[in-house]
């Protein structure tokens, strides 16, 4: 049964909570992204910032000079390396969400998308029909 460290990102792109919206709108749109985990000095997640978050510029542009601590979501949902991915998709179905951090002795190891998800489960049910 494959695991969440075998789909999982590990090219991470972060950002910390200090950083301009400017600069997170900036890095979206460079790396054709939609989310961002954030993380601390130390490299603990404190949080996630979605497109989703960012679309309050289309009512303000003040708020890119604001920063990216005032308008991630704090309440993260993250999953273990190594549970199987069936929970991974569980919290995207559920919870609605894109992407899901992982996480290994509370450090940030990778990240998983709904498409990873996806992908795996597909090439997994090609394998097992070519069998």
């Amino acid at each position: 049964m494959l695991k969440a460290r075998d789909i999982m990102t590990t090219d991470l792109l972060t950002i910390q909570p200090e950083c301009s919206i400017r600069e997170a709108i900036e890095l979206l749109l460079d790396r054709h992204i939609s989310g961002l985990p954030v993380v601390d000095h130390a490299g603990r997640l404190v949080g996630i910032l979605t497109e989703f978050a960012l679309l309050a510029v289309a009512y303000d542009s003040h708020v890119k000079e604001e920063t990216v601590a005032s308008h991630m979501t704090t309440c993260v949902l993250t999953i273990e390396a190594d549970a199987p991915i069936r929970e991974a998709a569980d919290l995207c179905l559920v919870h609605r969400v894109r992407r899901v951090p992982v996480m290994e002795e509370g450090r940030l190891v990778g990240l998983i998308s709904r498409r990873d998800v996806l992908r795996a489960v597909h090439e997994g049910s090609r394998t097992a029909a070519a069998s």
